[in-house]
């Protein structure tokens, strides 16, 4: 195990296989480590040649489009360089993987304007193993789809859901003001949310005219047996 130790408090922290440690004013706690399966579905595979094939056509755009992008990520992007990537390239392969999954055509040039794109607004989010369902989601308009990711935190006391995997397209009904994202997880992941698991869930809303995100609302909730 790797840990880090406190002899005057006794404390003990850290990670053997499958198991976690840590310290609270109560004593240590063990806690089971959530594994992402191993298993890759034909959606993930599909989601993964999408981005080389967008990542490799970046090569072909002449200076002046890459110059482009590099501006407009400094702007509308800024902070969401990928690791190891450009500014340019991280925009240009973002907004080109949201508008494929929207079913749009490429952009060899980015937007001409930043749209302005609402925050998300909902009363609860429900999760259990059947059903990851939002409730009272306040609804921006026919222009917009509502992005979701979600993933399992690596242990209950864990409080930050860097690295989530999973970008759903949730189904939302406008007339009744929720999104379920509940096939398009278990579709994604082959696999359904596990009771008394914690997830973290991300959620914005997309302009479908041009791929663009807005700001991301951060929520986790621990997942309940089916209601």
């Amino acid at each position: 195990m790797k840990t880090r130790t406190s002899i005057a408090f006794e404390e003990l922290t850290g990670t053997a296989g499958n198991v976690t440690a840590r310290s609270t004013r109560f004593g240590t706690v063990l806690s089971g480590r959530c594994q992402q399966p191993k298993k890759i579905t034909p959606n993930q595979k599909d989601m993964r040649a999408l981005f080389a094939r967008v990542g490799r056509s970046f090569k072909l755009l002449t200076e002046e489009q890459v110059a482009a992008w590099a501006e407009f990520a400094g702007t509308a992007m800024a902070g969401a360089a990928g690791q190891g990537k450009s500014p340019a390239v991280n925009a240009y392969v973002t907004l080109n993987c949201n508008r494929a999954l929207l079913g749009l055509e490429m952009l060899s040039t980015p937007p001409a304007g930043i749209p302005q794109i609402p925050e998300v607004e909902y009363s609860n989010v429900i999760v259990t193993p059947g059903l990851i369902q939002f409730s009272r989601l306040q609804n921006p308009g026919a222009g917009f789809r509502l992005a979701v990711r979600m993933s399992a935190a690596a242990s209950k006391g864990k409080t930050y859901g860097g690295g989530l995997p999973v970008l759903v397209d949730a189904g939302f009904i406008p007339e009744e003001r929720f999104a379920d994202v509940t096939k398009v997880y278990t579709d994604r992941l082959t696999v359904k949310p596990t009771p008394r698991q914690k997830y973290f869930i991300e959620t914005a809303w997309m302009d479908v005219a041009t791929g663009v995100s807005g700001s991301r609302k951060y929520d986790d909730r621990i997942c309940e047996d089916n209601l």
